[in-house]
């Protein structure tokens, strides 16, 4: 059932698909903020519910994966843009079970993707560095126009969702991101967890073989809604400005917050279910050639910082 909430007809209509997320969360913070106001933008929630909607933001029930219902709402919405956010991301899982994964990470963008062309919207996809199959030697990193080999089920789905919507015909922004980072009260991430066991003075073991570019949630939304302003289409890759590998990330996390590296053991080798690539960097020259001095995109120091002092 949606809100019955006045929204101003001059403002562009932004729908956030997966608005009770980790990403979908920080994107609502700014609907308040001074530097986004000037853009014009009515951001509209949808999710399976809305217990994590401010009351103040208009909300819609969308489950992806229903194609009906999802038509159904976008049409009625008739959105400008949707941002879909929605995804099964616990890469094990997607292992374990494929089937779901397939609904939720390509059944549900194929069901977004038609919807949109019914309605003109132009769909922007979060896409995962782990489309790349890490193959690349230290010191260099992936760029948007290289080409994918996804090694995981999970990044498999993503790919092929990527696929779709280039076929579809739509108007559209893949971004594709990794490692988001920030306090969630939900659950934890990976450097909430580092940084949770740290604090107990908990061991932990840490890899030194996989590389990634760690993201910032908030400021990962700052540049998706600057991306909307700049009406950007394509692919961009959109990770923080750093590349490290697991165990130099802990030790940051370490030196950062002031906690024991002492607790912090370096290893080779992790059974998880899910193959991960070796150096899943992205490189970010195009979005930086974008951006220009208008937003600084954060690196891991900057992020960590941050969480530090607003903890």
């Amino acid at each position: 059932m949606s809100t019955n909430i006045k929204t101003d007809k001059n403002l562009k209509k932004v729908l956030i698909v997966g608005a009770n997320g980790f990403l979908g969360t920080n994107l609502l913070r700014f609907r308040t903020s001074h530097d986004y106001i000037s853009q014009n933008l009515d951001l509209i929630a949808a999710d399976l519910d809305n217990s994590n909607i401010p009351s103040d933001v208009q909300f819609h029930k969308i489950n992806i994966t229903n194609h009906e219902q999802t038509r159904k709402k976008i049409t009625k919405i008739a959105p400008d843009i949707v941002i879909l956010t929605a995804a099964m991301t616990n890469v094990d899982q997607c292992e374990v079970n494929k089937n779901l994964a397939t609904k939720v990470n390509v059944e549900g963008p194929f069901n977004i993707i038609k919807a949109c062309k019914k309605t003109g919207s132009k769909l922007i996809f979060i896409s995962t560095d782990f489309i790349f199959d890490g193959m690349k030697k230290r010191g260099y990193s992936y760029k948007e126009t290289d080409v994918p080999n996804p090694l995981s089920y999970y990044a498999k789905t993503k790919y092929e969702a990527e696929l779709v919507i280039f076929s579809s015909g739509i108007e559209y922004l893949i971004c594709r991101t990794g490692v988001l980072y920030g306090w969630n009260e939900k659950k934890l991430n990976f450097i909430t967890w580092i940084l949770n066991n740290l604090e107990q003075n908990k061991p932990i073991s840490i890899i030194t073989n996989q590389i990634n570019s760690p993201t910032f949630i908030a400021n990962l939304a700052q540049i998706l809604l600057k991306l909307v302003e700049k009406e950007a289409k394509g692919i961009y890759h959109t990770v923080g400005d750093c590349a490290l590998n697991r165990y130099e990330i802990a030790l940051k996390c370490a030196d950062i917050f002031e906690y024991h590296k002492d607790l912090i053991t370096p290893i080779d080798h992790l059974e998880q279910k899910a193959i991960r690539p070796k150096n899943a960097s992205l490189d970010i020259t195009k979005l930086k050639n974008l951006l220009g001095s208008e937003l600084k995109i954060f690196n891991l120091d900057d992020g960590l910082k941050y969480m530090r002092n607003f903890k």
